[in-house]
């Protein structure tokens, strides 16, 4: 308001010395009439034709003087703004009155602007009059004639030969004009001026004072902020993108089986790369220039521009699908740590997807771009009614939701932490764990990104404060304002840098998250479709199909040899098999207990032969292999017992504890076993 003030204190003094000027002589014998110039600003203002001209005016100087003013009433509201113009109108262009009879030599007479109106603009501008009482002052008084009479002006033409009382009505403004809505064909450079019928036809023009839009674009930041924003996202969106594609081959394209969380990542990767588009379409630049920008001058793209919606309908998916599946994810992790399973997840998904396709084709008449965003998303019209409706409410109930499952599973997590510490094994917990800061991490990343533009909307007095101040320099300094004014500077670039990274970092996130995991080589290894791609190219990479283990004990002398001497190793080796896998660790002991028997026997045999007695020493090395064999079946029957007495207690605990925990547990206990 203080620059506003101050605007009308030099307005009206200026305008004041129009009307000191005008009634400095009394009687002004070489003044003349005109018709009034069909140019002139305040043509559709007046109610008469001929307007009154000092010697030494004309009405391209009135024109040239009262333009700038009229322009800076455009910040008043509109019936103070109106008014106010017309009062200006009729006190700048005053009526003509010609003909008056019997004076020598003829001359005309003006009319001053009547009280009354002028009593109705200090009541309609009430709150203004403070800076303008001493320049709109309808008692004030010129040449002992007020310049605002009650009904007429009274002139003494005595000395002129003419009557000693002439009365001259006072005039009104057209008040059938509508001045609010093309004031003037003016505005200061670099503010554009667009008709009122183009206003109100097309969307997205940036108006700052009635019929003057800025120009597209504006620059709002920095040169240095603007960079820094562009290479940031540019960077970020491109490996996102690439995380986003490797999800969707990994859980969606690669696995021989499907588990409901497979398809959820592969819906948080087709969401990601959707603002992935959106960031591209809004980036583009056709022909050069600002993509934002149409061809019509100073007008951002709306829903009256393909490549507008193009941009504002993936946005939408991309935007909204993402906070929904991953309330999703965070519901099925819910269900997992409760030992349940969502039997109706078809049904859930595609009345997601169902949800989330009407919410970005509802609005597609309603998406446009401004001076304050990057790309096309809902405008802020009917009260917020499309943000709010497509996109606020729907968002926030799924955050809400979202966070609900959250703690529900952090609570369960903390209980399995006493479990896990009996069982020496807590890579379960570990697991669950990270999925929890994973969706911590991207909950964040969701609030911030649907929280900012709120933000931006309720405290737009921040914005376009920013503004005002510009084009108040810009009307002081006419016709030079674009040179000397500086450029708008929004604040708080930090949180628009950060809600942009937020955005962008989607992807990278749902990749430390869901894609790097133990269990991810393995889904390579088994994948019939990777092996097949390999195999294309001559490759032959994954899990081959194991052989059958012989029972039989004829074995070579070779084979013997190499048994016993690999002893040792063995059994080492048998302890890093039983952590990967117990059921290759039974397999392993048969094998080795074999091949010991068999070097024992073998060393017996020849021992017999060096002393002759080759008969007894065979029968009694017949009976000790066949004790040892038996031996040796009853040990590996009590392996085998034990071994499938720890593997069923694994299974029912994995089965109990995370049946579904994106088959990580499976793969590191079940599958092995």
């Amino acid at each position: 308001m203080k620059n506003i003030n101050f605007f009308f204190i030099i307005s009206f003094i200026f305008i004041s010395n129009i009307f000191i000027s005008k009634s400095q002589v009394l009687f002004d014998v070489t003044a003349t009439c005109e018709i009034i110039d069909s140019s002139s600003p305040c043509k559709d203002n007046l109610n008469y034709t001929y307007v009154y001209l000092p010697t030494g005016y004309t009405q391209a100087a009135i024109s040239a003087q009262i333009t700038p003013v009229l322009q800076q009433a455009s910040f008043l509201p509109t019936d103070c703004q109106s008014n106010l113009k017309n009062l200006l109108c009729i006190s700048s262009y005053l009526e003509c009155n010609q003909n008056i009879s019997n004076i020598t030599p003829s001359f005309p007479l003006p009319s001053y602007p009547c009280k009354k109106y002028c009593e109705k603009v200090t009541d309609v501008c009430s709150t203004y009059m403070v800076v303008l009482a001493p320049y709109v002052n309808c008692s004030m008084v010129k040449n002992e004639n007020p310049f605002f009479p009650q009904t007429e002006t009274d002139y003494d033409l005595t000395a002129f030969g003419g009557s000693a009382n002439e009365e001259i009505q006072c005039s009104n403004p057209n008040l059938a004009s509508n001045s609010t809505s093309a004031p003037t064909q003016f505005c200061p450079p670099p503010l554009i001026w667009i008709d009122s019928d183009t206003l109100n036809t097309k969307r997205a023009y940036q108006e700052t004072t009635p019929n003057c839009v800025l120009p597209c674009p504006t620059i709002v930041y920095t040169e240095k902020e603007y960079r820094t924003k562009f290479y940031s996202e540019a960077i970020l969106f491109s490996f996102s993108t690439a995380c986003a594609f490797y999800l969707i081959f990994t859980f969606g394209v690669f696995p021989n089986k499907y588990t409901n969380r497979n398809w959820i990542i592969v819906y948080l990767g087709i969401t990601t790369i959707c603002l992935a588009i959106s960031y591209a379409v809004q980036e583009a630049r056709y022909g050069g220039g600002d993509w934002r920008c149409t061809s019509d001058p100073g007008r951002y793209k709306s829903s009256e521009d393909g490549t507008c919606i193009l941009g504002g309908f993936f946005f939408q998916i991309g935007g909204l699908g993402t906070i929904l599946f991953l309330s999703l994810y965070s519901f099925d992790m819910f269900l997992t740590m409760n030992m349940m399973t969502n039997k109706y997840f078809i049904h859930t998904s595609v009345a997601m997807w169902l949800l989330i396709i009407f919410y970005a084709i509802l609005p597609i008449k309603h998406y446009e771009s401004s001076i304050a965003t990057a790309g096309c998303w809902l405008s802020d019209e009917n009260n917020m009614f499309w943000q709010y409706f497509c996109f606020y409410v729907p968002s926030y109930i799924a955050t809400f939701l979202m966070g609900i499952f959250i703690i529900s599973s952090i609570y369960k997590v903390f209980q399995m932490t006493l479990l896990f510490k009996s069982i020496n094994d807590k890579r379960i917990l570990l697991l669950n764990i990270r999925s929890i800061i994973f969706l911590v991490a991207i909950m964040f990343c969701v609030c911030f990104s649907s929280m900012y533009p709120l933000y931006v909307t309720y405290n737009g007095d921040e914005f376009t404060k920013s503004v005002e101040v510009y084009v108040t320099c810009l009307y002081t300094n006419i016709p030079n304002g674009g040179e000397v004014c500086p450029q708008i500077v929004f604040p708080q670039f930090s949180l628009r840098y950060l809600n942009a990274v937020t955005m962008a970092i989607i992807g990278i996130v749902g990749l430390i998250g869901l894609g790097i995991d133990p269990h991810i080589l393995q889904i390579y290894r088994e994948s019939t479709r990777f092996k097949f791609l390999l195999g294309l190219v001559g490759i032959e990479w994954g899990i081959q199909t194991p052989q059958p283990l012989k029972q039989n004990s004829n074995t070579t002398d070779s084979s013997s040899g190499s048994g016993s001497g690999n002893g040792g190793g063995n059994n080492k080796e048998n302890r890093k098999s039983q952590r990967k896998s117990r059921g290759v660790s039974i397999g392993m002991k048969k094998i080795n207990l074999s091949a010991s028997s068999e070097s024992t026997n073998n060393l017996l045999n020849q021992s017999t032969n060096s002393t002759g007695n080759i008969n007894i020493n065979e029968s009694a090395t017949s009976i000790d292999t066949n004790n040892n064999n038996n031996n040796n079946n009853n040990n590996n029957n009590n392996n085998n017992n034990n071994n499938n007495n720890n593997k069923n207690y694994n299974n029912n605990t994995i089965e109990n504890m995370n049946s579904s925990n994106q088959g990580n547990t499976e793969r590191i206990n079940g599958d092995d076993v």
